[in-house]
């Protein structure tokens, strides 16, 4: 199986089109799992059409897909449940100044918004909030969390955004320096640890942290959608034993470059990353089954 990481697509519709028609593609050869990394919504107007998407695509989809909660996914479950409460949505205010008015306003039209509400209320409560990987950077596990990795790793996971609890809020808050100049361990000393959250404002989108060993997936959606276009490099990782593949999508279905990452960046060599490309074509599947053979050959060869 094919193991893909995204984090912070931040309601950009066309990238995440451009990734999940992409993984269908690959899917149609070898078996694909996607972790999202949290942050699918706000910001962007695509939000909800996104959230309901991965709801109909964890139910029935060739591309298996795995939903961690990130602080957004928090937010939009504390404001569900002040709505259930009787609260409303509105004051729940850490939601509407991080950008979730953009994602209450597209619920807000829908006829059925009652049943959809307690049915995201009782989803984003599910939803756990890091995993960990078999496959191995150098001699330590791989272990994804949405902004830090938590000092004590349960293997599988068992803290969920329902919890509700000051230990979740911190983990998919923190940044590596706080508001109060605080500096925070993000990575963990045992695991590679692959984290979102905190914007990479540089290109190719990802940055890796040698001294506490954390590799930074967060290419700039939540910037993109507030007009900042010129961040438009959004990694899509493929967990591979041993090393990584980042392959940085932009926001026009494009693949504009790729790299291999084993605590060191390489660039991927040109064939590769023509090879990665047919996977856009959204006729993929009408190729002929030798062009089939020849591009899963070059796919899959470092």
């Amino acid at each position: 199986m094919r193991k893909f990481v995204v984090s912070d697509l931040h309601g950009c519709g066309e990238v995440y089109d451009s990734i999940m028609g992409f993984l269908e593609n690959v899917s149609l050869i070898e078996p694909v799992e996607l972790t999202i990394n949290g942050d699918l919504m706000d910001r962007g107007l695509d939000s909800f059409r996104m959230l309901l998407d991965v709801e109909r695509r964890m139910d029935n989809s060739s591309v298996l897909i795995r939903y961690l909660g990130g602080n957004h996914e928090l937010m939009m479950y504390q404001a569900l449940k002040n709505r259930r409460e009787g609260h409303p949505i509105g004051l729940s205010y850490d939601w509407m100044l991080n950008g979730g008015k953009a994602t209450k306003n597209i619920l807000n039209s829908y006829e059925k918004r009652d049943e959809i509400c307690d049915r995201w209320r009782d989803l984003l409560g599910s939803l756990k909030i890091y995993h960990s990987f078999d496959e191995k950077i150098g001699d330590k596990p791989i272990l994804i969390s949405h902004a830090a990795a938590p000092k004590k790793v349960d293997n599988p996971c068992i803290r969920k955004i329902g919890d509700n609890s000051v230990f979740n809020y911190f983990l998919l808050w923190k940044r590596e320096v706080d508001e109060y100049g605080c500096r925070h361990m993000l990575g963990h000393p045992d695991y590679f640890t692959i984290v979102g959250h905190s914007v990479v404002l540089k290109y190719p989108g990802f940055f890796y942290n040698q001294k506490q060993n954390y590799l930074d997936i967060d290419g700039g959606c939540a910037a993109y959608a507030c007009g900042e276009f010129r961040l438009s490099s959004v990694p899509l990782v493929e967990i591979c034993d041993g090393y990584l593949k980042l392959f940085i999508f932009n926001h026009n279905n494009e693949i504009v470059d790729g790299y291999y990452f084993d605590g060191h960046k390489s660039q991927m060599s040109e064939e590769e990353l023509k090879a990665a490309r047919i996977f856009l074509n959204p006729h993929y599947n009408d190729c002929e089954e030798e062009c089939k053979k020849a591009i899963l050959k070059a796919w899959s060869e470092r």
